[in-house]
């Protein structure tokens, strides 16, 4: 193989690995050769191979950008919030007497510093983590459920029109899988 045809072969390997063309008809008249060399050429190479690999590659890299950016960003916000903090510690020491406006100014601004620096955190602003809160929230659905189904156990005496709000309850509530959730189901129909 000469040198040339190795430049060639490399050229129309560039071109299909770089996304710039991904036909072998489009390579084969860029470089001048014919299609089916350029195919020839992508199977012995396994092109397609090389170029997902690639991509894949390039698709992770941006994740990784991106996670590293939103933690940068985090901590910038983090340190403002800290600097923010110091020099409002800084004004208190400095200032010899303070009135009841001004404290509840200085506790305004460190609730939201605090909000803030646990958002830089990723936290929640009330300090629970994700997990509690929706606990929590999974919690006060099933209370509000069983209330109801109370209600109409007492209220409601006729057996057909308990039926037909259990059938309306049950068509509405999505189907869940976890634990525990099939409780105020069973309950619905009792």
């Amino acid at each position: 193989m000469g040198k040339s045809h190795k430049k060639v072969r490399e050229e129309a390997r560039r071109l299909y690995l770089t996304g710039e063309m991904s036909t072998n008809a489009e390579i084969a008249a860029r470089v001048r050769v014919k299609p089916h060399t350029v195919a020839r050429w992508r199977k012995a190479e396994e092109w397609d191979d090389l170029r997902l690999k690639i991509d894949l590659r390039a698709a992770e890299m941006f994740v990784e950008k991106i996670a590293t950016d939103r933690v940068t960003l985090n901590v910038r916000h983090y340190r403002l919030w800290d600097l923010l903090l110091a020099r409002l510690g800084d004004a208190l020491k400095n200032q010899k007497a303070t009135d009841v406006r001004e404290l509840e100014r200085v506790a305004s601004i460190l609730e939201r510093s605090q909000k803030g620096q646990r958002l830089a955190k990723g936290l929640s602003t009330t300090g629970e983590p994700e997990e509690v809160v929706r606990a929590q929230a999974e919690a006060e659905i099933r209370r509000l459920i069983d209330s109801f189904v109370d209600s109409v156990r007492e209220y409601v005496s006729d057996e057909e029109t308990r039926d037909c709000i259990r059938q309306h309850i049950l068509s509405t509530l999505p189907d869940e899988t976890d634990a525990g959730a099939g409780e105020p189901r069973e309950a619905i129909g009792q």
